[in-house]
């Protein structure tokens, strides 16, 4: 019998509870139904475009509605919902989750594009500033809509040569009604896929709001020992401020296993053949993508492990004629990489560690007359691990303005400015001495951009931007 881990089990006994319908007290509708503010890239507040259409395109941002997109069969995960839109590029070399998922933006890959979660940065963890990102600490259970911001030439999201993806999650509704949305599902599939989820999304006393998530997932996948588990948990905790303001708090949690798909080659003794599974070849593993551990063999173990959890505390306030936002958050992971190499020898990288902290205020779309709309903040990132918690530190602040020149011709300008701190050895160091070559590096820049866009009419927009970008390791 298939093991579903206690968090889920959990969930859905709460499922049931709140499902009861509450004696004497009479249904009403939720408020949670009521169109919101919302800022697009361009830091135009309108009326949110999700609750119309399952994906809304405009010229600079694509906003997909995760509960009402439909496609060709099944979707399990945000690279299923990104591999539809414009301008974007999933390339996979299997069916099971992996970290060497690549997602491109207009041709750009990973290491030039920033993908955030309700605002807070998910790619460049831990002391590496690691190029890929992760998608396995990403569940789809718990994310509401996905923005997908193509060009460079936004100033409100750092370190994106290429573009961002900007990933909401479900916040729960502000309502006095005590039953909940409920949502229960499972599913089996080929290569002994199953899939357990739950979530749960409610509101009490019109005063607070939760979203509650859990799944559990595995499959053996289509190649030798290309295996997965995973165990995700969510949740959001909203408090409905009398200032018509929200204060979300957030932890996520995600653990993952999945097996490094074995070489199996015929004309290899080492790969011990099974005729059972594909063929594959130790000359044929891409092992930039893959890492080296693409060459595992069978004969130990080969697998990869993560255990993540993220922390967060968000602010959503309106105040004045913008909206200020800030938040604090933070995340920690520990990874094991074990692969079993084809002369018998069995490599162990156990518990690296990452540990991200940061915060970030923002004041958007605030009215300067009736054709200047402005933006301004800054933020504070520190990269590590438990024994240096500080090994980046990254400084940041912009302002922009989006001027309406006329009523078809748009120019979004401003600048940021980076300040990225660093821990680093002095050319020529001896590596028994290195710490007398220790010394803390510091790099300035300022980055202006600019971009004009010209609607021509309803379906064709016409643009042309510049701008200027740091990239950090």
């Amino acid at each position: 019998m298939k093991r579903i881990t206690t968090s889920l089990a959990m969930l859905l006994g709460a499922a049931l509870v709140f499902s009861l319908p509450a004696p004497g007290l009479a249904n009403k509708a939720s408020s949670g139904t009521e169109e919101k503010p919302y800022h697009l890239d361009k830091v135009i507040i309108r009326s949110h475009p999700k609750r119309e259409k399952a994906m809304e395109v405009t010229p600079d941002v694509t906003v997909i509605n995760v509960d009402k997109f439909k496609k060709a069969g099944k979707v399990h995960n945000i690279q299923d919902l990104l591999s539809e839109t414009l301008g974007l590029d999933v390339q996979r070399s299997n069916i099971t989750p992996s970290p060497s998922e690549q997602v491109y933006i207009r041709g750009l890959d990973q290491s030039r594009i920033q993908v955030y979660m309700d605002g807070r940065p998910m790619r460049l963890m831990g002391k590496r500033g690691y190029y890929k990102i992760d998608w396995t600490t990403m569940p789809l259970d718990n994310v509401e809509s996905i923005e997908v911001i193509r060009g460079s030439h936004s100033l409100l999201y750092p370190f994106s040569m290429g573009g961002a993806i900007n990933i909401i999650t479900k916040k729960g509704r502000q309502t006095d009604e005590l039953r909940p949305n409920v949502t229960v599902s499972s599913e089996t599939g080929s290569y002994g896929m199953e899939s357990y989820s739950a979530n749960i999304q409610g509101g009490l006393l019109n005063a607070i709001g939760y979203s509650f998530a859990g799944a559990d997932r595995s499959g053996d996948g289509y190649l030798r020992n290309n295996y997965y588990d995973t165990q995700s948990f969510n949740a959001r905790i909203s408090l409905y401020l009398p200032t018509a303001g929200t204060l979300t708090a957030g932890w996520d949690y995600v653990s993952n296993e999945t097996g490094y798909a074995v070489i199996n080659d015929p004309d290899d003794p080492a790969s011990a053949y099974d005729p059972d599974y594909p063929v594959v070849r130790s000359e044929e593993v891409d092992t930039f993508t893959h890492d080296y551990e693409g060459r595992a063999y069978p004969g130990g173990d080969s697998y990869w492990e993560k255990r993540t959890n993220e922390y967060s505390l968000l602010l959503e306030q309106p105040l004045g004629p913008g909206e200020l936002q800030a938040q604090i958050y933070q995340h920690q992971s520990e990874r094991d990489r074990l692969f079993y190499s084809a002369a018998g020898e069995q490599n162990r990288q156990l518990d690296s560690e990452e540990l991200n902290t940061g915060c970030y205020i923002k004041y958007l779309g605030c009215n300067l007359g009736e054709n200047h709309r402005l933006s301004i903040g800054g933020e504070y990132r520190a990269q590590g691990d438990d024994d240096n918690e500080d090994y980046y530190e990254i400084f940041s602040g912009y302002i922009q303005d989006v001027w309406s020149i006329a009523p078809s011709l748009t120019l979004t300008w401003g600048t940021r400015y980076y300040e990225f701190h660093s821990d680093a050895y002095r050319a020529g160091f001896d590596w028994s001495n290195r710490e007398a070559y220790a010394y803390r590096r510091v790099e300035e820049e300022w980055c202006p951009k600019a971009r004009l866009n010209y609607d021509v009419n309803p379906g064709l927009n016409l643009y042309a931007s510049v701008s200027r970008e740091m990239r950090m390791p």
